[in-house]
Formats: structure tokens, C-alpha cells, sequence
């Protein structure tokens, strides 16, 4: 038996000597399926016998470190994108983030700091239900906008329906995020039962599924 070592994918295995004659001394690798000389690549101790070339290559295993440590990074930041888009300083680096992955930032990272100021719901004709509002983001930094939720209810206060829309539906000029202090109107009309005679206006993190 002899030892050999894959010039390809490096894997070491032992190889029958007359096996090896019956074959010419060319032999396959199990690992990577290359076609290589055994007894020009023995090993004889801890040296290759392979001239011009150096016993060890260190230089792959590098860089395959140093495109996981990547990859771990990446994974990381995309796992506290919320919690890093509440701080101005790395916000700017989610966002790059989400524009090269792709990714999104659905999720307000403090949904209790969006208000609806001025809210009007008036019902018209033909069972339309007209909602104005004015959301407003209170937080100190940009956020993402919520879901809106509808809840209708009838007069005994059972609930008949219940609906959520996301910020495309409901905003009269859809914007992805709003920065602090800003303002965007809220306008969304539906058709909605008869017997509906009273409404709830809410906001989500994203609607329960």
C-alpha cells in the first residue's frame, strides 16, 4: 500500500501497490473524480513527492476564511437590520444593505411612534367608507411604514369584517419610509356591508397571519 494525496482537491487515501501496477500507476480520485499519477504524488513522510510544486497551500484556505467571515457578517446585519435601522449612523449601511441583497425593512423598528392625526371616516353613498388621515412618524430616525388595519363592526359590536393594507393601498403618494417628523396622507376608500355602523383604524408591524 502506498499513500498518495489528490494534486486537486488534496484528499489523501492509500492505494494498493499492485493495484496500481495493473493500471499503470494512474488512479482516480473518490473525492473530486480527477485523473492524477499515484506514485508521482506519494507521500513519504510529510513531503510530497510533487516538483516544482509546494507541499501545502495555504492561500485557499485563507481566502474561503475570509469569504465566510464575510458571509457570517452579512447574515448578521441582515438578522438586526431592524434593530440597526433605528440608529442614524448605521442606517445608511442597512439600506445599502437591502438595495444589494436584496432585502426589505417591513417591520417599523417602533411602530408606537407613528400616529394618524386628523383622522376623518365618513361613510357615503353606495356603501363607501372614506378614511383621511395623516400619519406621522414621532420616532428620532427614518422608519418603514406600518400596515393599516380596518375593523368593522356592527351595531351590536360584533365584528363583521377586518382588513389590512399596506402603505401602497393607503398612501395617497407612496414613499418607502418616512423620516423623523414627516407626515404622508392617509387616503383609502372601500366598499364595506350595510349593517357595518361603526370602525376601528389601527396600525401594524405587519398584519397576523
Amino acid at each position: 500500500m502506498i499513500l498518495t494525496q489528490c494534486p486537486s482537491c488534496r484528499t489523501l487515501f492509500k492505494v494498493d501497490s499492485k493495484a496500481l501496477e495493473a493500471c499503470g500507476g494512474a488512479v482516480r480520485c473518490g473525492q473530486c473524480a480527477a485523473v492524477f499519477q499515484a506514485d508521482v504524488y506519494r507521500l513519504e513522510g510529510d513531503v510530497i513527492a510533487d516538483p516544482g510544486r509546494s507541499p501545502t497551500r495555504t492561500w485557499p484556505l485563507a481566502i474561503a476564511a475570509l469569504l465566510l467571515a464575510g458571509a457570517l457578517g452579512v447574515q448578521g446585519l441582515y438578522a438586526a437590520r431592524a434593530a440597526l435601522a433605528r440608529r442614524a449612523l448605521t442606517r445608511p449601511v442597512v439600506e445599502a444593505l437591502c438595495r444589494a441583497v436584496p432585502c426589505d425593512l417591513a417591520h417599523p423598528a417602533a411602530l408606537d411612534r407613528f400616529h394618524l392625526r386628523a383622522a376623518r371616516v365618513t361613510q357615503g353613498t353606495g356603501g363607501v367608507l372614506r378614511i383621511r388621515a395623516q400619519l406621522r412618524n414621532a420616532a428620532g430616525f427614518r422608519q418603514s411604514l406600518p400596515f393599516l388595519e380596518v375593523t368593522l363592526r356592527s351595531a351590536r359590536g360584533r365584528v363583521i369584517a377586518r382588513a389590512h393594507f399596506p402603505a401602497r393601498v393607503f398612501l395617497r403618494h407612496l414613499r418607502p419610509t418616512l423620516a423623523p417628523g414627516e407626515t404622508a396622507a392617509v387616503h383609502l376608500d372601500l366598499h364595506v356591508p350595510a349593517r357595518a355602523t361603526s370602525w376601528q383604524l389601527a396600525l401594524l408591524a405587519a398584519p397576523k397571519r
